[in-house]
C-alpha cells in the first residue's frame, strides 16, 4: 500500500474489524505526517477535509459503511493553508456473512483540472456577457445527427425567439423572408461541402420587424474529410445597415445639394484655390471655368476688384469664424452682378482644412429693392395726399402706421395717433363690435368691410366706411391689418334722409284710401290696406303672388291685357285712367277706375296701379241717367221736376231743424203732386223700406227715417194721378231720399241740443263732451275723405292733363306761359288740399302712434312758421286709446296754431312723458304770453276748447304766463 500511487494519486484502506487505516506514502507526503500512530487512525482522513465539505464527506463515508460503492469530490485542507481538490473513490469489501469488512479507496489529485474548469467557466461567462452585449449568438450543429448541439442566449435578442425554439429543424427557413430562402439553401449547400461561408441576409423578428443578420459558418471535418460539425456566429447588423443607409442618403443629399444648389457652391483649400465647384457657377456667370486650368481661384469668379476684401474674409474664415458679406462684380460683357456671400469653415478631424463659399446671385433682388424703394416713395406720395385714412393695426387694435390723412378726417396729427388704439376714436356703442371684427379678421384671414362712427377731435360724429385687409407673415398667420377708411358722413346723412322720405312715402301709400298695387310679370308684389277691402280679402297673402287677371271681369280681360302689355314695354310710362270691373273674392262685381304707370323695380319693369272704387258713383250715375231718361219723355215735366229737385236740395242746406225740413218737404210735394191732404206721421215699429212708395186705400205713404224705434212717415191721404207716371214716382223717391239722408242727423242733433239746453246752466258732462268731439272727428274724417276722393283727385287729373298738353310741341308762346302758370297754381292747390286732409285726419296717428305723428306734425309746422320746435318723448311709454291719441294731437295742433298767430315766439318746447298711470304733455314758448284774467282771456285763442277737450278725457290743464315771458301749459291725462 505504501508503494502504490504516484504524486497525483494515492490509495487507502480501512479494516473494519481491526479499525485500522492503511494508506500509501503519497498521502503522508500530502499531509506532511510521519507519525504512523496518527495515520492508522480511521478518522485521519476526516481531519484534513475542508470545513465547508465535512457534511458531504460524512455522508460519503456513511454510504461506504453501509455497503454502497460511491465517489466524492471535495477539498483537503493541507498544511500552510493550502487547498487541494481531490476525488475519493471508495469500494466496500464484504465477508462471507455479507457484511462490510473492509473499504478500499483511491484519492486522485484533481486540483489542476478544477482550476482549469473554473478558468474555463469564467472565460465562458465572460464570452457570454460579451456576446450578449454585442448581439452575437454562437452555435454548434452536429452535421451527422442533424441536431443543434448548442446555441447561446443572445439568439433571443437577435431573433426574438428562445434558444430552444432556435434548435428546431426548420427554424432558420421559417424566420427568413420568402425572397431570402434561396440564399439560405445556397449557404447550406456550400457549408455541406466543407466550405466556410460569410453571408448577410434579412430575417423576420418575432415582433414582425425585418432585421439584418451576418452569419459566419465554419465546418469541421473528420480524418476522411467529411463534415461532422458546423460552428457558427450570428451577428445583428440591423443598426449597421440602417447607418449605412443613412450615410448613403446623407452622401446623396450632400451631392444633390452641391450639384443642384441654385447658388454657387465651391470648396477652397487653405491656399484659397478652388478644390470643387458646382455646375451652377457656369450657369449663373456664363463662364467656362475649365479654361482657367487647375489654378482656379475665387478671384476668377468674382473679379480682381474684390480680391483684397475677399482675402480678408477668407483669412477670418480660416481662423474659424463664419463670415457674411456682399460683393459686386462686373462680367467681361459689362453686366453687373450683386452677390450675397457666406464663408463657412471646413473641418476634418477637428481641424480646419479649408472653407466652403456659398454665393447667391442677388442681382434681381437688389434691382427689385431699388424699384420697391422707388415705388414706396411713389406710394408714400399718394398715401400722404389721398383723402382716405390709412392705418396699420396690430392684434390689439393699436396703430402701427398711420397716414397723414388721419388729421384731415379725425383731426389728430399722425404723431399723436401712432401707438394708440383705434378703439379710442370709436363711438362707445360700437367699440366692442369693432374689437370682434378685428379679431375675426385675424381668425379668418379674410378681408372685411365694416362701418363705424368715429369721434372727431372737436367732438362731432363722423361716419367711416372701413376695409380691413389682413397682412400674412412667413408662417401664414396674420401679423397686422391694413385699414382704409373713407368719410361717408354726407352719404349716411343723405341715405338717412332718403330712408325717411321713403318711409314717409310708404306710409302715405299704406294709408292711402285708394287701392295701390305693385305688380310685375302680371303678379301682385305689394298691396296696401285699401286693397283688402276693394278685393274683399282678409289678408294680403291672398293677393301676393296671384295673377292680376284673376280679379278682372271677363268682359275686361282683353282691355287689361292690352294695357299691361303697353305698360310693361318700358319704364316711366303712364296710362290714362280707364273704367273697368273687378270681381271680388265673394263673387260680387264692382266698378273701378284704374290708373297705371311703369317703374323699374329690382332691375325689371314693374307697374303701379291705382284702383278707385266708383261703384257708388256709377250707381248714382245710373239712377241719374234713368231719371233723366224718364224725365226727358216730357220736357216740361222733366224741367219742372229737375228744377224742383235743384231748388229743394238748395233749400235743404238752409234748413236747421226737422220742422223746417218737414214744412219744406210738404210744400214741395203739394205743389208738384197737386195734393192738399198731406202730413208727417210718427208711428211705432214700421217695417217699410226707406223711401219706398207704399200705396194705401186712401193714398200713399213713404217712410222717411227711423229714430229710437220710431218711424217717420210721409202720408199722402189722397190719390194723385201724377204718381202713375214713373218719372214723378222717381222724383218723389229722390226728394224723399234727400230728406232721409238728413233726417237721422237732424233728429240726433235736436236730441243733443235739448241735452245741451238742459245743461246750459251747468257744466256739460264729460260723456257729452266726448261725444261732441268724436262727432267732430268723424265729420273731419268724412270731410278729409271727401276732399281726397273728389276735389284732390280731380285737381290731380286736371294737372296731368295740363302737363301732357304742355308736352305738346305745338303749344308755344304766351299760351304756354299761361298754361304753365295754371299748372303751378294747380300744384299749389293740390298741396294745400293735401295739407288740409292731413290736418283734418293725420294719416299715421293710429298706426304709428302719438310720438311719431307729433314729430311729423312738427316737421310740417316748422316749414310754415318761424319758430323752432324742441320735442322730447323718451320718457313716454304708454299705448293710448284712439280718442286720447286724437285729443292730445288736436291740443298740440291748437297750441302750435296759437304760437303761430299770437305768441311771436321763436322757440317752442314740447315734452311728452309717462308718469305712473298718467300721460304728461307740457308746452312752453318764449313769446309775449297772455293774460289769464277774465272770461275773455279763457275763451280766446282756443283756450276754452283745449280745456273742454282735456276735461272730456278726465284730465287736468294748468296755464302759466308771466307778463311778456311766454306761455306754459301743463296737461295731465289718465292713460287708461
Amino acid at each position: 500500500m505504501h508503494s502504490l500511487g504516484d504524486k497525483d494519486m494515492t490509495s487507502w484502506s480501512i479494516d473494519m474489524e481491526a479499525n485500522l487505516l492503511t494508506m500509501s506514502n503519497v498521502l503522508e507526503k500530502w499531509v506532511d505526517c510521519s507519525d504512523h500512530a496518527l495515520t492508522h487512525n480511521p478518522n485521519f482522513l476526516r481531519e484534513y477535509v475542508y470545513g465547508e465539505d465535512l457534511e458531504r464527506f460524512d455522508a460519503y463515508i456513511d454510504k461506504l459503511y453501509s455497503g454502497h460503492l460511491c465517489n466524492l469530490e471535495y477539498r483537503m485542507q493541507l498544511p500552510a493553508k493550502a487547498l487541494k481538490w481531490v476525488q475519493s473513490i471508495g469500494t466496500p469489501v464484504f465477508n462471507q456473512e455479507h457484511k462490510v469488512c473492509r473499504i478500499d479507496g483511491v484519492i486522485i489529485d484533481i486540483t489542476e483540472q478544477k482550476n482549469a474548469q473554473a478558468q474555463l467557466e469564467s472565460s465562458f461567462s465572460l464570452y457570454q456577457q460579451m456576446f450578449a452585449a454585442i448581439d452575437v449568438a454562437i452555435w454548434s450543429y452536429d452535421y451527422v445527427s442533424r441536431k443543434m448541439l448548442f446555441i447561446s442566449d443572445a439568439i433571443l435578442n437577435i431573433t426574438g425567439y428562445s434558444a430552444e425554439q432556435a434548435k428546431e429543424d426548420d427554424f432558420w427557413l421559417r424566420i427568413a423572408p420568402k425572397e431570402e430562402r434561396p440564399l439560405i439553401q445556397e449557404i447550406i449547400t456550400t457549408v455541406g461541402q466543407g466550405i466556410s461561408n460569410l453571408s448577410e441576409y434579412q430575417i423576420i423578428h418575432a415582433s414582425g420587424e425585418l432585421r439584418w443578420v451576418q452569419v459566419r459558418i465554419i465546418p469541421s471535418m473528420d480524418e476522411t474529410g467529411a463534415v461532422v460539425r458546423l460552428n457558427g456566429i450570428l451577428i445583428d447588423h440591423t443598426e449597421k445597415k440602417q447607418m449605412q443607409e443613412v450615410l448613403l442618403k446623407s452622401e446623396q443629399r450632400y451631392k444633390s445639394l452641391f450639384d443642384h444648389n441654385p447658388d454657387i457652391v465651391c470648396e477652397l483649400d487653405l491656399q484659397g484655390s478652388i478644390v470643387a465647384i458646382n455646375p451652377a457657377a457656369e450657369q449663373i456667370t456664363g463662364e467656362a471655368f475649365n479654361r482657367f486650368g487647375e489654378n482656379l481661384s475665387i478671384v476668377n469668379l468674382f473679379g480682381a476688384e474684390n480680391s483684397h476684401m475677399m482675402s480678408d474674409y477668407f483669412d477670418k474664415t480660416v481662423g474659424g469664424v463664419l463670415q457674411h458679406y456682399t460683393v459686386t462684380s462686373v462680367r467681361e460683357n459689362g453686366l453687373v452682378n450683386h452677390w450675397s456671400m457666406k464663408n463657412i469653415p471646413a473641418h476634418e478631424n477637428n481641424q480646419i482644412v479649408g472653407t466652403f463659399v456659398i454665393a447667391r446671385d442677388t442681382t434681381a433682388s437688389v434691382e427689385v429693392e431699388k424699384r420697391l424703394a422707388q415705388r414706396e416713395a411713389e406710394y408714400r406720395l399718394i398715401t400722404e395726399n389721398m383723402e382716405d385714412m390709412i392705418g396699420v393695426l396690430d392684434q390689439q387694435g393699436n396703430f402701427i402706421i398711420a397716414s397723414s390723412s388721419c388729421e384731415k378726417i379725425i383731426g389728430l396729427p399722425v404723431g399723436s395717433i401712432k401707438n394708440t388704439t383705434i378703439l379710442e376714436y370709436i363711438h362707445p356703442d360700437e367699440q366692442e363690435v369693432l374689437r370682434e371684427q378685428i379679431l375675426d379678421i385675424f381668425r379668418t384671414k379674410v378681408c372685411k368691410m365694416f362701418y363705424n362712427r368715429f369721434i372727431h377731435i372737436k367732438g362731432h360724429i363722423i361716419d367711416l366706411e372701413c376695409l380691413g385687409t389682413p397682412v400674412l407673415g412667413e408662417d401664414g398667420e396674420v401679423v397686422s391689418i391694413v385699414i382704409v377708411a373713407r368719410d361717408i358722413t354726407k352719404r349716411v346723412q343723405m341715405e338717412s334722409e332718403l330712408r325717411e322720405s321713403e318711409e314717409l312715402n310708404r306710409l302715405l301709400i299704406d294709408m292711402s284710401p285708394e287701392a295701390v298695387v305693385l305688380h310685375s310679370e302680371y303678379k301682385f308684389l305689394y298691396v296696401n290696406f285699401s286693397c283688402l277691402g276693394l278685393f274683399g280679402v282678409c289678408s294680403e297673402d291672398q293677393l301676393i303672388g296671384t295673377s292680376i287677371f284673376n280679379w278682372a271681369h271677363p268682359d275686361y280681360i282683353t282691355l287689361a291685357r292690352d294695357r299691361m302689355r303697353e305698360i310693361y314695354y318700358g319704364p316711366n310710362r303712364i296710362l290714362a285712367p280707364v273704367e273697368q270691373k273687378v270681381v271680388r273674392s265673394d263673387g260680387s262685381i264692382i266698378d273701378v277706375e284704374v290708373t297705371a304707370s311703369s317703374i323699374l323695380y329690382k332691375g325689371k319693369v314693374a307697374c303701379i296701379s291705382i284702383f278707385r272704387d266708383i261703384s257708388d258713383r256709377k250707381k248714382i250715375e245710373v239712377e241719374r241717367q234713368l231719371t233723366e231718361q224718364i224725365i226727358r219723355n216730357s220736357e216740361e215735366r222733366y224741367f219742372n221736376l229737375q228744377m224742383s229737385l235743384d231748388q229743394f236740395s238748395q233749400d235743404l242746406f238752409g234748413a236747421m231743424k226737422i220742422s223746417h225740413m218737414e214744412q219744406r218737404l210738404l210744400k214741395e210735394v203739394r205743389e208738384v203732386l197737386r195734393v192738399t191732404n198731406i202730413c208727417m206721421v210718427e208711428v211705432e215699429d214700421n217695417h217699410d223700406k226707406i223711401c219706398e212708395i207704399i200705396e194705401t186705400e186712401r193714398g200713399y205713404s213713404l217712410k222717411i227715417g227711423e229714430f229710437r224705434r220710431k218711424s217717420y212717415i210721409l202720408s199722402i191721404n189722397e190719390k194723385s194721378i201724377l204718381l202713375e207716371i214713373s218719372s214723378v214716382r222717381v222724383w218723389l223717391k229722390t226728394i224723399t231720399r234727400y230728406v232721409s239722408v238728413l233726417f237721422d242727423n237732424f233728429l240726433l242733433i235736436e236730441d243733443l241740443t235739448k241735452d245741451l239746453e238742459l245743461a246750459a246752466s251747468e257744466q256739460a258732462p264729460t260723456w257729452l263732451l266726448r261725444f261732441m268731439f268724436n262727432l267732430s272727428e268723424n265729420e273731419r274724417k268724412r270731410l278729409a275723405q271727401d276732399l281726397h276722393d273728389s276735389a284732390l283727385q280731380e285737381q290731380i287729373i286736371w294737372y296731368r292733363k295740363l302737363d301732357n298738353f304742355l308736352s305738346d310741341k305745338s303749344v308755344t308762346g304766351e299760351l304756354k306761359e299761361q298754361l304753365e302758370q295754371i299748372t303751378e297754381g294747380l300744384l299749389d292747390v293740390i298741396y294745400e288740399l293735401r295739407m288740409i286732409c292731413n290736418e283734418l285726419r293725420p294719416p299715421a296717428l293710429i298706426n304709428e302712434g302719438l310720438a311719431s305723428s307729433l314729430e311729423t306734425l312738427f316737421e310740417f309746422a316748422q316749414l310754415r312758421n318761424d319758430y323752432q320746435i324742441y320735442f322730447e318723448s323718451n320718457a313716454f311709454r304708454h299705448k293710448l286709446k284712439d280718442e286720447i291719441l286724437i285729443g292730445l294731437y288736436r291740443i298740440v295742433q291748437e297750441l302750435l296754431a296759437n304760437a303761430a298767430k299770437h305768441s311771436c315766439a321763436t322757440e317752442v318746447r314740447i315734452s311728452l312723458a309717462s308718469e305712473g298711470q298718467q300721460v304728461l304733455l307740457d308746452y312752453e314758448d318764449n313769446g309775449i304770453g297772455m293774460s289769464l284774467l277774465g272770461e275773455d282771456s279763457l275763451k280766446s285763442m282756443g283756450i276754452y276748447g283745449m280745456k273742454e277737450r282735456v276735461r272730456s278725457m278726465d284730465g287736468t290743464i294748468r296755464f302759466l304766463s308771466p307778463e311778456n315771458k311766454g306761455l306754459a301749459v301743463f296737461i295731465s291725462i289718465p292713460a287708461d
